[in-house]
């Protein structure tokens, strides 16, 4: 409204200022002319419709005068000041006004004088009024019309918005599996919802993993504690008895098996919520890997052989290394049938490792599957069967891996035998040692 206000203000003062100027040349034409005595024709060839002039000299006598006012007085009471003026005048003896009036001082053969234009503004009252009708009437519609398409658009939007923010509340932990409603829509409310509905199937998946974490757990550590507790009890109703030795010797099995347990579940959970490693040195993978061999001839079983070994040193944890070691060899061991190898290469800016066994191998399509927690594969799912474990000892591979920007993969002997081969990339350590250590 103030605009249209402001607009119709523009207008009238520009068709008022358009008649002044139009009245200003008339006069100054008349001006001219008057110089040389020629008042009659100039007066009455310059005359319009609604143009009056009148040209009067100093003692206020009217001296030539156009034909609608021609006999009348003057129009205007001689000014006080010989400057060109403007006056607004309601009426004139040639009709109602209002009317724009420009005086202009002029020297006459007899003496000097000056000449009235007046130039009617009904023209300019009726165009301002009809647009200021036209504003009154026009821009509530307009603005009705406005309104109402602004509803309509905000409503299109805060729709499908509404529906998902009830979604969304209504979705809760015990139930995951809902997803928000995505609309048919190519803009942002729509990627906003596949987004949420991506957030979501994350969510449903750690929740899945987390319930499974644990119950796996927790079935791993009923079995040692339902046997801990037989023995007890066996322990304490016959205490007289001399196996009651044996039966402290096989608690102690058990509880040793439940905090090695305990210990992996542990180092999981950590890696899992994302807490960092312990500190970073630098590491001689190098004299890992020979600890490892001399561990494994220790324990006895399938030959161990050094297949090679270059130096190699890596910034990451030694304590974290020496375990992935540890857990390579342990799997390698249990699985091989007669021979277990181990290889340290480097390559460009990259230490590998090579634990190789001559057992069963693993299939392609379970190569991934072994790394998750609590996996045992067919052969491998008894507990009793050369020190089986829990299923976790290759998720930890996985994470210390992983905590040390390296990778590992499954592959099949390049010797066409049967067994497989376990390769750990770890990346060498830089020139001069690590930048944090």
């Amino acid at each position: 409204m103030a605009g249209g206000f402001a607009l119709v203000l523009l207008l009238q003062q520009s068709l008022i200022a358009s008649l002044d100027t139009v009245a200003s040349e008339r006069a100054q034409v008349v001006a001219s002319r008057a110089v040389g005595g020629n008042l009659g024709s100039t007066v009455t060839n310059t005359g319009s419709q609604n143009t009056l002039v009148q040209v009067v000299d100093s003692s206020n006598r009217v001296v030539a005068a156009t034909s609608d006012i021609d006999g009348e007085g003057p129009m205007l009471v001689a000014p006080a000041e010989r400057v060109t003026r403007v006056f607004n005048v309601d009426r004139l003896p040639a009709g109602d006004g209002p009317f724009r009036v420009i005086a202009l001082p002029v020297r006459l053969p007899t003496g000097s004088g000056w000449i009235y234009v007046a130039t009617s503004t009904n023209q300019v009252v009726s165009a301002v009024v009809n647009l200021a009708s036209l504003f009154g009437i026009g821009l509530p519609l307009v603005l009705i019309v406005v309104v109402w398409a602004l509803w309509r658009a905000v409503g299109q939007v805060i729709r499908p918005v509404d529906a998902i923010r009830r979604r969304a509340s209504s979705i809760g932990g015990e139930d995951l599996s809902q997803r928000v409603p995505v609309p048919d829509t190519s803009d942002e409310i729509a990627s906003l919802a596949v987004t949420m509905n991506d957030m979501l199937e994350r969510l449903e998946t750690a929740s899945l993993r987390q319930r499974q974490f644990v119950g796996d757990a927790s079935h791993e550590l009923r079995s040692p504690l339902a046997a801990l507790q037989v023995q007890v009890e066996v322990a304490i109703a016959h205490p007289e008895d001399p196996g009651s030795a044996l039966v402290l010797a096989n608690v102690e099995g058990q509880v040793a098996r439940m905090a090695a347990l305990i210990d992996d579940l542990l180092f999981l959970a950590r890696g899992a919520e994302g807490a960092p490693r312990g500190p970073t040195r630098l590491v001689d993978l190098d004299d890992l890997v020979l600890s490892e061999l001399r561990r494994l001839r220790e324990l006895g079983g399938p030959a161990v052989e050094l297949d090679g070994i270059r130096a190699a040193r890596v910034v990451g944890s030694e304590r974290d290394l020496a375990r992935l070691l540890r857990n390579l060899g342990d799997n390698a061991r249990h699985h091989a049938h007669s021979q277990v190898s181990i290889r340290l290469t480097t390559r460009e800016n990259w230490a590998k490792i090579y634990v190789t066994d001559d057992g069963a191998g693993i299939q392609p399509q379970d190569r991934d599957r072994v790394f998750e927690r609590f996996t045992r594969l067919d052969d491998a799912r008894s507990r009793t069967a050369r020190g089986g474990g829990a299923g976790v000892g290759l998720s930890i591979v996985r994470q210390i891996v992983r905590d040390h920007q390296g990778t590992i993969t499954i592959r099949d002997r390049s010797d066409d035998h049967a067994g497989s081969v376990f390769l750990v990339c770890l990346p060498l350590a830089p020139e001069g040692g690590p930048s944090h250590p």
